[in-house]
């Protein structure tokens, strides 16, 4: 068999083989999806609207979600819907102002109260809800159940926790599970359209000029969880209308300083960052001679004694402690020999010098004189120093004899 022929029985056997092969898999195995829940993402952690977001993003709204007082501060150029998450406490005057000015040109506000109306301070905490004459009241827990709307009657109605209301523009039906423990009160019927149970109402909506204001009882229904409850995907989408630009402020609160900081000035925070870090490699570095460790070689007395003498001279102290060489060492003489003590100085320089072997001149000079330079200095040290050395002699024989 030639190799052409074999070549060819091998292909054919290996086909063969892949064949059975991909027919096993096939008859053993199936094609099947299964749904693996990974938990909440990070970001939708951190951004409570971040499903309504994506679903304005669908519905061809562009969107923001943004943290942050900036948009309340700085209300944007151009009209759209501005969903306040959590409203926090009241604006400047002047900032809330422009905020009212952008909604009286088209804009639309929806926010929710924070703080339930106080009888006693006669305030809501936030002067925004104030002018406006909404409060919002706390239900007792015995009390839930009595805003419950829902008509059994009608099979395509929501479950019955859902208040059901027709919206003024379309007139369509809706369900939405807004909280049974929040309500709302139009204390100055001031409302163009309003979501009411027997308990209270849940919606309110002001016109203000070409925009409108809307004040809900809670905006958990437009967070990640509840948004695709019921209608309330629906409601957002008829709340925004014909705006095509959305914002949607998650947290009103104020940023921390270091991120306000980075905010602002990132030149300034970078700045100090690279100076912290010189700051601490300038710490690495050495000034000056290493240390040396161990024991310093002790010096020879007579080096001490030449320095002392060089520090003495150098700090013009010399004259002093010549003063007390002379005291000290005439003051041993006369312990030595106590006959000195009765002779005049003279005398006792005349006595002094016939015992140890100096002129007069020399002792008187040693033991009672001055020195002028350094000359002079020398030689009346020496002379001190031959009687110091008499002394001692005189000592070691007074020894000897005994």
């Amino acid at each position: 068999m030639s190799n052409k022929w074999f070549w060819a029985l091998i292909s054919v056997l290996l086909l063969l083989l892949a064949g059975w092969g991909v027919q096993w898999f096939l008859t053993n195995y199936e094609q099947r999806s299964r749904e693996i829940v990974t938990g909440m993402s990070p970001e939708a952690k951190r951004n409570p609207l971040l499903a309504a977001e994506r679903f304005l993003n669908r519905i061809h709204v562009t969107t923001e979600s943004l943290s942050g007082r900036d948009r309340l501060m700085t209300p944007p150029s151009e009209s759209g819907l501005l969903l306040v998450y959590r409203l926090g406490v009241s604006l400047p005057p002047e900032r809330e102002q422009a905020l009212m000015d952008w909604v009286r040109q088209g804009g639309h506000l929806l926010i929710t109260p924070q703080e339930v109306w106080d009888d006693e301070a006669q305030s809501s905490g936030n002067n925004l809800l104030d002018a406006l004459g909404v409060h919002l009241v706390l239900r007792d827990a015995e009390d839930e159940g009595a805003d419950e709307t829902a008509d059994t009657d009608q099979p395509d109605q929501a479950p019955q926790s859902a208040v059901q209301f027709d919206t003024p523009n379309s007139g369509q039906r809706i369900g939405v599970a807004f909280s049974d423990r929040r309500v709302l009160f139009d204390s100055q019927g001031r409302a163009d359209w309003a979501v009411e149970t027997e308990a209270g109402a849940h919606l309110l909506q002001f016109q203000l000029g070409q925009g409108r204001i809307t004040v809900t009882s809670d905006l958990e229904i437009f967070a990640n969880g509840a948004i695709g409850e019921r209608d309330h995907a629906l409601l957002l989408a008829l709340l925004v209308g014909d705006q095509r630009k959305a914002w949607l402020l998650y947290s009103s609160a104020m940023p921390a300083l270091p991120v306000l900081l980075w905010r602002l000035a990132p030149g300034l925070v970078l700045s100090l960052l690279a100076l912290g870090l010189l700051w601490v490699w300038s710490l690495t570095r050495r000034s000056g001679p290493l240390l040396t460790s161990g024991q310093p070689l002790r010096r020879n007395l007579l080096e001490h004694l030449a320095a002392v003498g060089r520090f003495v001279w150098r700090t013009d102290q010399a004259s002093g402690t010549f003063r007390q060489s002379q005291a000290a060492l005439l003051l041993a003489w006369r312990k030595r020999h106590p006959i000195l003590n009765t002779l005049e100085q003279a005398a006792c320089c005349q006595w002094i010098a016939q015992h140890a072997g100096l002129t007069p001149q020399a002792v008187e000079r040693a033991l009672f004189g001055d020195y002028q330079g350094e000359q002079a200095f020398i030689q009346v040290t020496a002379a001190q120093q031959k009687l110091a050395a008499q002394l001692r002699i005189q000592k070691g024989q007074d020894l000897g004899e005994r």
